[in-house]
């Protein structure tokens, strides 16, 4: 298998925000228009505002704590955000291949980190390549 590498452009980051930030809105409003219980709605909507800071951390942006995922063919590498150095990584289970969505996740060293990436924040032909690998691994 060829190696390659994907480097984040962010240029289609702000759609995939704005439905990342109406579905995070809708479910925190989910339990008050349920009307369940107030205490119970309160848990749920905090929950899906947490869950709103935890994606909104996985999208591209320079708020992303992932910069760019390398693959050689044998092993992952990751360079976080703000460092120069490549860590070597694995891929997780949890990450997932669609036709117009990438969702990765690597554990390197202790840290979790992962992308939600659409299809036109990276190059086309990288794009193919990295679905290919995700549905082979996982």
């Amino acid at each position: 298998m060829t190696s390659f590498a994907v480097r984040l452009e962010p240029a289609a980051a702000p759609r995939l925000a704005a439905a990342v930030l109406l579905f995070h809105l809708l479910a925190a409003l989910a339990p008050l228009l349920a009307r369940v219980p107030a205490a119970l709605g309160a848990v749920f909507a905090v929950t899906a505002l947490v869950g709103f800071v935890q994606t909104l951390s996985r999208l591209p942006g320079r708020h992303c704590t992932l910069a760019e995922v390398r693959h050689d063919g044998r092993q992952w590498t990751v360079r976080l955000a703000g460092s120069r150095s490549w860590l070597p990584a694995e891929l997780c289970d949890a990450s997932r291949a669609y036709s117009r969505l990438v969702y990765i996740r690597f554990e390197a060293e202790t840290r979790h980190v992962g992308w939600l990436l659409p299809s036109g924040s990276v190059p086309a032909g990288d794009f193919r390549r990295l679905k290919a690998r995700i549905r082979l691994a996982c």
